[in-house]
């Protein structure tokens, strides 16, 4: 690959990243960066930290260029750009130097996110040491741990779409050692928040919350309830609590009029529907376009995968949710003979 192409394929790579998502461990000594010659170009500030070209960071430094600064085509940091060059020591240095840990993208992703994305722990750890805010959202409302539930088949897409080799194995494991290290993190912050404590799937928190008072029943912006985030995301033990706790099995969305049920359908919960029904979901409610849960579940992978998509629900992988599917099939037939 030729340094123009390989410069393209870069820059499209920090697309699908901006896209997708969203101190220093070694303490670096502070060294004012060289005198620079006048009439001197300084290299693209964001190719460097992807290239872990610290000299021509330093030059960008010494000229005063903003290390928070976003790239104009694709929106990122040079934070996230290390990260996708996987360039320990340039993220380093950036950190040394005062970049923001916590600085946004385009559309509101963070450093860890792409972290997560990509399964680098290495990163990661970096990025916690440095005090980063794990419970940050980009713009969708996307969190670190959603992040880290990306399956392998959209990853593997966006991978392929802009040229990126990622091993999956390699990937999966970095994403579970995130996953270890955002733990204790978790916990914390789902104990004061229902709302992570719920799409985490986190029983004890959930609990907690519920002890002090935390409406059940509540709704997000966009008209679901805890119940149906549960739902969304597998988590029968936590819709036990809510249900147990005073959530309306058969709340509707105002905005679409769907329920529970037809999440759990729709994505293939078994465990989740299960649960529902015992709990008195009706089966035979319809939502505001006249779809009932029994047809979500019928609903096939494609049309499944892209919906999910498109709401940013972590569909799983195709075997396993085509199997609840079926499963689910077979239960609401069930209910809805009686």
């Amino acid at each position: 690959m030729d340094c123009t192409a390989r410069r393209h394929a870069n820059a499209a790579l920090m697309a699908a990243i901006a896209i997708v998502v969203g101190s220093a461990c070694q303490q670096i000594e502070p060294v004012p960066p060289p005198p620079i010659p006048a009439g001197v170009p300084a290299g693209d500030f964001w190719e460097a930290a992807t290239a872990g070209d610290i000299g021509t960071l330093q030059t960008h430094l010494a000229r005063g260029t903003d290390l928070d600064a976003l790239q104009p085509d694709f929106g990122i940091t040079a934070l996230v750009a290390a990260t996708i060059g996987d360039q320990v020591a340039a993220l380093d240095w950036l950190l040394a130097y005062g970049a923001d840990v916590d600085a946004r993208t385009g559309d509101g992703s963070t450093t860890l996110q792409a972290a997560a994305f990509l399964g680098n722990a290495t990163v990661a750890g970096r990025l916690l040491e440095a005090g980063v805010d794990v419970s940050a959202t980009n713009d969708n409302g996307q969190t670190v741990w959603q992040t880290l539930a990306t399956d392998w088949e959209t990853t593997s897409a966006v991978a392929n779409l802009f040229d990126l080799t990622l091993d999956r194995q390699t990937v999966e494991a970095g994403r579970a050692a995130i996953a270890e290290m955002l733990t204790p993190h978790l916990e914390e912050l789902a104990a004061e928040d229902i709302w992570l404590a719920a799409t985490s799937g986190n029983v004890d928190a959930v609990r907690i919350n519920v002890e002090r008072g935390v409406e059940v029943n509540q709704r997000n912006d966009d008209g679901a309830a805890l119940l149906t985030v549960a739902a969304i995301f597998g988590h029968d033990r936590v819709a036990a609590l809510l249900l147990q706790a005073g959530a309306e099995v058969n709340a509707k969305n105002p905005q679409n009029g769907s329920t529970a049920l037809h999440a759990a359908a729709f994505l293939g919960h078994a465990a989740v529907v299960q649960t529902l029904l015992a709990a008195g979901a009706d089966p035979s409610l319809a939502n505001d376009t006249g779809g009932t849960a029994i047809a979500a579940a019928r609903l096939d992978w494609p049309t499944t995968r892209y919906v999910a998509g498109m709401l940013q629900i972590p569909p799983g992988d195709e075997a396993s949710v085509m199997a609840g599917k079926a499963a689910v099939v077979e239960m609401l037939r069930a209910r809805l003979a009686q």
